[in-house]
């Protein structure tokens, strides 16, 4: 019997990852500013590095969605944009 999948696409998705000294969100700012303008956030996630001498490394990974947004649908406006 065949295998059928509705509204299966495949989601091909990218990832960015950026490391932080200073701290996590440092990381999650820098990984988000590397998402090419137009691609769908498909989520993040972050770990701390412990390093010798009781200091850590930050980093942080976002996934997107590399395909431009569908006509008709609504991006988040950008760090100081309005709605």
């Amino acid at each position: 019997m065949p295998l059928l999948l509705i509204g299966a696409g495949a989601v091909k998705a990218a990832e960015v990852t950026a490391e932080s000294i200073i701290d996590q969100a440092s990381a999650l700012r820098d990984a988000s500013s590397r998402v090419p303008a137009g691609a769908h956030v498909l989520g993040s996630d972050c770990s701390d590095i412990a390093l010798p001498g009781l200091s850590f490394r930050y980093r942080c990974s976002v996934r997107y969605d590399p395909a431009p947004a569908k006509p008709g649908t609504t991006q988040p406006p950008g760090p100081g944009g309005t709605p």
